[in-house]
């Protein structure tokens, strides 16, 4: 099980690095059934339905309706270890 976060700190204009990273401000939007980084960003993408309604998904209720994919700067944490997804790879923060 991976769990999903979204950073609110993170802007394209001041990417952050996993020492940037404010674990307490991050907003867990939802567990993917995935046991890989990579797996579980494909999963968090909006393609033909909203990733969100997609079976290896439990989403959180505020986002259940639909919401963005997941981007650079957002957190997935897998077995107690927290990863921020680059802009072409995943670093442990």
């Amino acid at each position: 099980m991976i769990r999903v976060y979204f950073n609110p700190d993170y802007t394209l204009g001041f990417p952050l690095t996993g020492e940037d990273v404010k674990i307490e401000n991050l907003q867990h939007i939802a567990d993917v059934d995935a046991t890989d980084l990579r797996e579980a960003f494909e999963i968090c993408q909006n393609e033909d339905l909203p990733w969100v309604s997609r079976e290896e998904v439990t989403p959180d209720p505020l986002v259940a309706d639909g919401t963005r994919s997941v981007a650079p700067g957002d957190v997935l944490e897998l077995d107690g270890e927290w990863f921020l997804v680059g802009p072409a790879d995943f670093q442990r923060i």
